[in-house]
Order: structure tokens, then sequence, then C-alpha cells
């Protein structure tokens, strides 16, 4: 049987806007070119000029043969006087490194079937993720080719499946879908162990529906107490890591959702998480009534694009703090997004998700180091996980 490829069409509908874009990933990024695109470019009379100033060798392997030695501004010497990249004006767009090429388009695949996505770090994806009606349209068509592939867990692919279920028709707000997520994926990460039969995993999931019909859910999310301090703790390290790590963070964009949470902190310069869930309730609430959909849209993405709950250590319970953690950090750029501008633009909204998802997305020492946070913090129950989105009692 022909292998099958998955495309959302928020893929589809993406394309490049160039120079209209306001984080170009022609800047501040590393640039990587494989050793056939590197040859052909310094060979190419029209780009060689500038090509003796722009690589630096690096001959890892042959997808890693060269790097691109940013300007002083921190933008690739390829890039014109109008934003567009010499190399695809010159050369076309078959002359462009791997990275170029592709980015920010992206695949995995499970047992055999291919699924497509676009990064978050990119403007425009987090544009069309969080706003386009049509994003998450999903197209299922055979790839013409026949492949032999290891099949994906039972338990994996029944959690995904379910989880996707849990968010999109039970009718539950998104942190009640969460938390009836997380309550599937303790049950699956004992299947994963062999503590269980794979049958207990179908068996939860018609409990968290009935669960959800009966309203319990919502009493039990309700009677999760609000507990600032490990919030406090969490959103100290993770930002900071942030603030460390991300290539941008001395930038105007960085720096003003820096200001933002600068205008919340106490007389000692100190961060206040109470002030960022009054603004949450306050203000970024209010400003979001035009999209009630936000992160329902933003969960069901990071569930399709990481195939949640797949992670590399294979412990679905990390993949779910993960992602309740994502979460909690984006809800807290938003609120102080939103006291600082008394409100929330779309363009406000891009910029919180997708300056996040720059680091996130593209790090994976950024992942366990928070995942090493929470276990400090103590998040380490679904009570726990769930109580980072509390903003009061």
């Amino acid at each position: 049987m022909d292998n099958l490829i998955v495309k959302p069409s928020y893929v589809t509908l993406f394309n490049c806007i160039g120079a209209a874009c306001e984080d170009s990933c022609c800047s501040d990024w590393t640039i990587t070119f494989d050793k056939k695109s590197y040859k052909n470019t310094i060979k190419n009379p029209q780009l060689a000029t500038i090509a003796k100033i722009a690589f630096v060798e690096i001959k890892t392997d042959a997808d890693r043969w060269a790097q691109i030695k940013l300007n002083p501004q921190g933008n690739c010497p390829f890039v014109n006087e109008h934003k567009l990249c010499n190399i695809h004006a010159k050369a076309g767009e078959k002359a462009l490194s791997d990275t170029c090429r592709t980015y920010p388009r992206i695949h995995n695949i499970f047992g055999g079937t291919k699924y497509e996505s676009l990064s978050l770090s990119c403007p425009e994806v987090a544009r069309l993720v969080l706003f386009n009606q049509d994003a998450f349209q999903f197209d299922v068509h055979t790839s013409g080719i026949k492949r032999i592939s290891s099949p994906s867990p039972i338990w994996l692919e029944k959690t995904y499946e379910y989880s996707l279920d849990l968010l999109i028709n039970l009718g539950l707000d998104w942190q009640q879908a969460l938390m009836a997520i997380g309550l599937l994926i303790k049950v699956s990460d004992q299947v994963r162990q062999d503590e269980l039969p794979i049958s207990e995993i179908d068996k939860r999931f018609q409990q968290l529906k009935l669960l959800a019909d009966s309203k319990l859910i919502t009493e039990q999310y309700q009677r999760i107490p609000y507990t600032p301090q490990p919030q406090m703790r969490a959103f100290l390290s993770v930002h900071d890591q942030l603030c460390k790590s991300h290539s941008r963070s001395l930038r105007p964009r960085f720096t003003s959702l820096n200001e933002a949470i600068t205008l919340l902190c106490n007389e000692k310069n100190e961060y206040q998480i109470d002030a960022l869930n009054n603004a949450w309730d306050e203000y970024a609430l209010p400003a979001l009534v035009n999209h009630p959909d936000l992160f329902d849209r933003y969960i069901l993405y990071s569930i399709y694009h990481n195939h949640f709950p797949f992670i590399d250590t294979q412990q679905p319970w990390i993949a779910f703090r993960l992602l309740v953690l994502d979460c909690f950090m984006v809800r807290c750029y938003l609120s102080a997004v939103a006291f600082k501008n008394k409100g929330l633009s779309e363009s406000d909204i891009v910029m919180c998700f997708q300056i996040y998802h720059v680091v996130r997305q593209h790090q994976v020492k950024f992942s366990e180091a928070i995942n090493e946070t929470l276990q400090e913090c103590g998040i380490d129950s679904i009570p726990a996980a769930m109580s980072l989105l509390k903003t009061k009692n």
C-alpha cells in the first residue's frame, strides 16, 4: 500500500512575504549550506564576490558544509537593499541551501505516514495558524511511494487521536480540555510501560467523554488551587533562559516584549506573577474577545505538529507538561503586552507566540532545560501542571 501524506491547509496557504516580514529568517539565524549549494554559489559569477566574504567553511558533513557569516547588523550578506535574497534573485530557488529552501517547512514520519507542517517561529506561519479560518482543513493523499516502515506504537496513535478529539469535540474551555488530555496521558503512560492493556486507553477516553458531559472535568479544574509561587519560579527561570538563548534578544522586537514585562515589576525590579495574572483577566481577555479560539488553535497546532505525545524521551507525561508550560509562557507574554498597550492587536499576538517559538522549536537544550526547571518547581503531577494556568482562586 502507498504511504500517506497528511497536510493541513496552513501548509498549502503559506507564502513567504519576504521584505514585509517583521522578523526575517535572513537575520540573526544560523544559516548553513550543504556542500552542493555552497559549491554552486561560490562558482556563480553573479554571486562569487559576495560569497568570498559571506561563508565560513565548517565541513561538519555534506549537509553542513559551510555557514553564513552575518554582517555587523546581523543580516545575511546575500540580502540586498530591498531585503530580498540575491541567491534567489540571481540563481533561482533551486540554488538556495536546504536550510533556506525548506524553512519554515518541516515534516515528521510515523508508521510510514508523512505529516507536513510549518514552524511557528515564522511570523507569517503564526498569523496563518492563529487567525486563518481555513488553516486546519486537512488533506490526506497517497504519496505514490511504497516504503516499508516500522509501525507507530498503538498507544501513541490512540493517544494522538483521542487528544485531538478531547480538544475539538467536547465543548470544553482550552484549560479544561488540556486537563482531560492530561488524564488520558496518565493512562497512556501506564500502557506504554506495559502496566495496563491497550484497551484501557479506549476505556479512559470514554470515561473522559462522560466526565465532560456531566461537567465533572470543569469542576475538577475549578478545584485546582491558584499557586502563584510555583508559577513565579517557572516564569522567572524559563524567561531568563529564553533571553539568554534567543538569537534576537537585543533586537527591538524582543526588547519590546521585555519592556512590557518590566512594567509589571515591583519597586525592587522583581517580576510579579500576580500582576501578570491580573493583566490577563483585566486587559488580555477583553482584547481577545474576537479570538475566543486562540489557544484551541494553538493547542491543535501543537498536537498535530509534534504528533503529541511523541517526544524523544518517549515519556508522554513530559510532552504534556511541556505543552502546558508553552501555554503558560505565551499567556504571560500576552498579559504583559496587553497591560503595556491596554489591549492586543493581531500583530501583538503573533509576536508573543512567534518570539517564544524561535527558541522553543529550534533549540533542544532549551526544552531540556525547561523540563528540568518544571521538575525543580514541583510540577510533577497533573494538578500541579494545571495550576500553572490558573490566574485566580
